[in-house]
């Protein structure tokens, strides 16, 4: 089994730590993909606490392996999970208005959860404040939006409310199911050609998007298993340290 690595979710990242063309003919209309996608997009309901949830699969690899990602841009705060095979590998979390950052990982010789928390100095805090003020809905709306999709056709569905749309170069094809209610994924697939010259597909990513009245505590909290230790930040000249 080849080694995985989660597709990181969309926007600019935090500071944590040393890290149209074509159109078809449906319903006696002529649809374009990229205008469609645009004002599908401009339909989402804005809210202050934002949850994606993103599972990946392919065909090197199968199992319950996903990341969530919840930013609440009212109180300036971010908690970031990583699952393989359903068990909690990584958590970061990010506090106090992008001040603190805890960062958790599984130790691959015990299986225990360790950890350390730390304060960022104050420019990269404030650059943390700046980046938890954008909406992870909005960069993903402008990401679709700025994608150059060539095809848009109705997905085999009994839900109204889906489209597909089809971006396609020479090697890749990426073909992504939209929600056309607000804007947003909900599942990408992507092909890639064989030998032969035949799509044969590469990996598929089921995209969930939630807007919450609040960030659940029992994320924000440090977990009871795992051993936390306050360290200083680790940066060199108020920039982070590589590796």
């Amino acid at each position: 089994m080849k080694k995985k690595t989660l597709t990181s979710i969309l926007a600019v990242p935090l500071i944590v730590a040393a890290a149209s063309g074509f159109f078809y003919l449906n319903k006696d209309q002529v649809v374009s993909a990229q205008s469609e996608t645009i004002a599908a997009a401009d339909k989402a309901t804005n809210s202050q606490v934002e949850y994606i949830k993103i599972s990946v699969s392919s065909s090197t690899y199968s199992d319950s392996s996903y990341q969530i990602r919840i930013r609440d841009r009212k109180n300036l705060s971010e908690v970031t999970e990583d699952y393989v095979g359903g068990v909690l590998q990584n958590k970061i979390i990010v506090s106090e208005e992008g001040r603190r950052v805890t960062s958790i990982g599984r130790d691959h010789v015990t299986g225990k959860l360790v950890g350390n928390t730390w304060i960022l100095p104050v420019n990269l805090a404030n650059e943390n404040k700046k980046i938890l003020n954008i909406s992870l809905m909005e960069e993903q709306k402008k990401e679709m939006k700025e994608q150059n999709w060539v095809k848009s056709l109705r997905p085999q569905s009994n839900d109204a409310s889906l489209q597909e749309v089809v971006a396609e170069t020479n090697l890749k094809k990426e073909t992504v199911t939209i929600d056309t209610k607000t804007g947003l994924p909900v599942k990408r697939e992507v092909f890639v050609k064989d030998k032969e010259g035949n799509w044969t597909e590469d990996s598929v990513r089921v995209e969930e998007y939630k807007y919450l009245d609040s960030m659940p505590m029992n994320l924000q909290k440090m977990n009871d298993e795992a051993e936390i230790k306050e360290i200083t930040a680790p940066i060199k000249e108020d920039k982070l340290l590589k590796g």
